[in-house]
């Protein structure tokens, strides 16, 4: 599958996620990969993508993702019948924040 485009700049992990107790390490970086793929369009990855780029089976993606979707960090939603489509829930304070974070760089 091809990549995604994407500018990439390296990451940046939100405080709110970072310091999250309610999230597993995989839980975090997981979640910052669908924000930085997460366009005006939404995150249209799959679960084998999650998985190369991870280095873990699709199996826990499908894990992770859900864990992610209970916990209210991401909305799933399936369109056209077949294509899941991923978007952050992002709160307004973490949307302040990211703004700050662009604006720095």
């Amino acid at each position: 599958m091809e990549k995604p485009p994407r500018d990439f700049k390296g990451i940046w992990i939100p405080k709110e996620i970072w310091l999250s107790d309610q999230l597993s390490i995989m839980e975090k970086v997981l979640f910052v990969e669908i924000h930085s793929l997460d366009n005006e369009d939404g995150c249209f990855a799959s679960n084998k993508y999650f998985s190369d780029f991870f280095g873990v089976s699709e199996r826990q993606i499908r894990t992770y993702i859900g864990t992610l979707k209970e916990k209210g960090f991401i909305h799933v939603t399936i369109q056209n019948r077949n294509e899941r489509v991923i978007r952050v829930a992002a709160t307004r304070r973490h949307n302040q924040a990211l703004r700050m974070a662009l604006a720095r760089t």
